[in-house]
């Protein structure tokens, strides 16, 4: 009766937080969660929140809280597994207006960073493709999460987004890798640790010689 495309077992164990967190977002109430993260040097910490959405990577099956932050003001994720508990909390009687300002701010996500959640990065990438390779811009269609694709000439076409976090698409860039005419991006930060991952590359693959 049910196929799954992405079926995780290992991740079964977090069905404990993620049940309380569904009847939250279904009863439109905020909880308090505790959270335990590495950044954090082994402390539990306490965080107010209002669940939104969860998020499961077709990549590794991880699960993602998406939520508001009372403290920080401002949209954010944790990783299921990270969080130690949930406890109901009170009707949060503006969730309709903070669903709302989740779908924006889901417009401008390509994974689960929001960084600072003030301003989005822009970037362009300019890729070619050559006779018969018609699939490059159509790939390009296919896997951006956001974005648009711009057919600049026969050979050429350009990929343009504007997100919170840049640096979140570098290992999806990196799978162009021969093909990128031009990279740019107002985070000049995530250009140069592309192009310094290359030249990483290049010399453990003796590109030095």
């Amino acid at each position: 009766r049910f196929r799954f495309k992405h079926h995780y077992l290992l991740h079964t164990l977090d069905s404990g937080i993620l049940l309380p967190l569904l009847e939250a977002i279904g009863s439109r109430r905020s909880v308090r969660i505790v959270n335990f993260s590495p950044r954090s040097r082994g402390r539990e910490m306490l965080h107010w929140v209002c669940p939104m959405h969860i998020w499961i990577s077709t990549q590794d099956g991880r699960q993602y809280l998406m939520c508001y932050h009372y403290s920080f003001r401002k949209m954010m994720c944790f990783r299921l597994d990270y969080i130690r508990s949930v406890q109901a909390w009170t009707d949060e009687p503006w969730f309709e207006e903070l669903r709302a300002r989740c779908a924006q701010y889901r417009a401008h996500l390509w994974g689960t960073s929001v960084g600072t959640g003030r301003q989005v990065n822009h970037l362009e990438m300019t890729i070619f493709f050559g006779p018969g390779e018609d699939f490059i811009p159509r790939r390009l269609e296919r896997e951006k999460r956001n974005g648009t694709v711009d057919i600049l000439d026969d050979h050429t076409c350009r990929f343009s987004t504007d997100v919170y976090d840049a640096s979140e698409l570098i290992p999806w860039l990196r799978t162009f890798i021969g093909r990128i005419v031009s990279l740019e991006c107002s985070d000049n930060t995530v250009v140069e640790q592309f192009w310094a991952d290359l030249e990483t590359m290049s010399s453990l693959y003796g590109g030095d010689a």
